[in-house]
């Protein structure tokens, strides 16, 4: 279900349940895993071809969002729609945010997201690494694993279809989300720490890309969750592209 959802690639399983929909949205730091996998799949290949950095992270920004279905890009341009404007009344901010038109602060937010995402790609891009391949992959199920987190955690606008499930804020349903982030960061660090541990105390840039995804997916969380009055689809698509622009220019700064 959450392949199927959150994923452009198609699902060689098609089930729905309408009762397994808290476990759809904890698996989706999984989905994650699996669309960062698929783009570091596609720069090795590239690496073949001899092309420029610039080129590469151009073709890796747009396969990343093209592997989303650019169903986070959506909530993103919603929210910097209804969210940068001051509007001082909620019911201003939401009606905007549910208008199927495009504003200008949305299409200017948009405009900057893609020059910061693809100037930062381009430069991680330049030399091909597993070590590299491995923070990608920790970046895009970070973010992912706080978007699970807040939606199960938050309480859901009355208009959101999160609103329809079942005993919100439920510990245990963001128990899969916590693990699958542990797994996949502690496979990664063994990865870019060429399998000894000793290295991968040393190897503290990696937490700091992840820490400055979890910190960034809480704050937009937070500040949309307050302006809004509630979780919803589209603030998770929000806090998911703001964590991994800024994720991914850390990345770009520190390597």
């Amino acid at each position: 279900m959450a392949w199927g959802m959150f994923c452009w690639i198609p699902c060689p399983y098609k089930e729905w349940r309408m009762e397994d929909r808290r476990a759809q949205i904890a698996m989706l730091p999984l989905v994650g895993a699996l669309i960062g996998v698929c783009v570091c799949l596609i720069w090795w290949l590239l690496s073949f071809t001899g092309c420029s950095g610039l080129l590469m992270g151009a073709v890796l920004t747009g396969a990343y969002f093209l592997l989303t279905g650019f169903i986070h890009i959506d909530g993103f341009m919603d929210c910097s729609d209804a969210i940068m404007p001051r509007h001082p009344e909620m019911e201003e901010r939401r009606r905007i945010l549910k208008d199927p038109h495009s504003g200008a602060f949305a299409v200017i937010c948009l405009c900057l997201m893609l020059l910061i995402f693809t100037a930062s790609m381009a430069q991680i891009a330049q030399e091909f690494s597993l070590k590299s391949c491995s923070l990608l992959v920790v970046i895009f199920t970070a973010s992912r694993t706080m978007s699970a987190l807040e939606v199960t955690l938050r309480a859901p606008m009355s208009t959101s279809q999160y609103s329809q499930l079942e005993e919100p804020g439920r510990a245990r349903d963001t128990i899969p989300a916590i693990i699958i982030l542990v797994v996949v960061v502690g496979v990664c660090e063994l990865i870019m720490s060429d399998m000894n541990w000793l290295a991968l105390i040393a190897e503290l840039y990696s937490n700091i890309i992840a820490l400055t995804v979890l910190v960034t997916a809480f704050i937009t969380c937070s500040i949309d969750c307050r302006k809004l009055g509630g979780m919803n689809g589209d603030i998770s698509g929000h806090m998911i592209t703001m964590s991994e622009m800024l994720g991914v220019l850390v990345m770009a700064l520190i390597l």
